[in-house]
C-alpha cells in the first residue's frame, strides 16, 4: 500500500504541474487547486480561467482528460519517459488523462473546471 500511495503522489504532482502550466500557457490569470486525500486516494478540484483564444485546445484538453479507455500499463511504460520540455505536447495531456482514474472536466468559454482522481 505504501508504494502505491507514493505513486499516486509523485502522479498526482506531475498532473498538478502539467495542468497549471497548460492553463498559464492558455492566458490563465487565476488558477485555484484543492487537493485532498481521501480514504483510496487523491482528489483535484482546480478551476481556472484562460484567453478566449485557446478554447478549443481547453475543449481537446478536456477530452484527452476524459478517455473512454483507459490503459494502466501505458501509464507504467511512458509514464517516467515525459520531459520537462515537452509541455506544449497534446501527448503529454494525454497521458496525463491516462494516469487518472476518474476525471470531470467542464469547459465553459474562458473558464475551465476539473475534478479528477487518483487511487491508491
Amino acid at each position: 500500500m505504501k508504494r502505491r500511495m507514493y505513486r499516486a503522489r509523485r502522479r498526482m504532482n506531475h498532473v498538478i504541474s502539467e495542468l497549471s502550466h497548460v492553463l498559464l500557457m492558455a492566458g490563465g490569470q487565476e488558477i485555484n487547486l484543492r487537493l485532498n486525500r481521501e480514504e483510496d486516494g487523491l482528489r483535484l478540484h482546480l478551476d481556472g480561467d484562460f484567453h478566449p483564444e485557446h478554447q478549443r485546445a481547453m475543449e481537446r484538453m478536456a477530452a484527452l482528460l476524459q478517455p473512454v479507455v483507459r490503459d494502466p500499463a501505458l501509464v507504467e511504460t511512458y509514464g517516467e519517459l515525459t520531459g520537462e520540455d515537452q509541455y506544449t505536447d497534446e501527448g503529454e495531456i494525454s497521458l496525463v488523462g491516462q494516469m487518472l482514474d476518474a476525471s470531470s472536466v467542464t469547459v465553459e468559454p474562458g473558464r475551465v473546471k476539473m475534478n479528477l482522481y487518483l487511487a491508491f
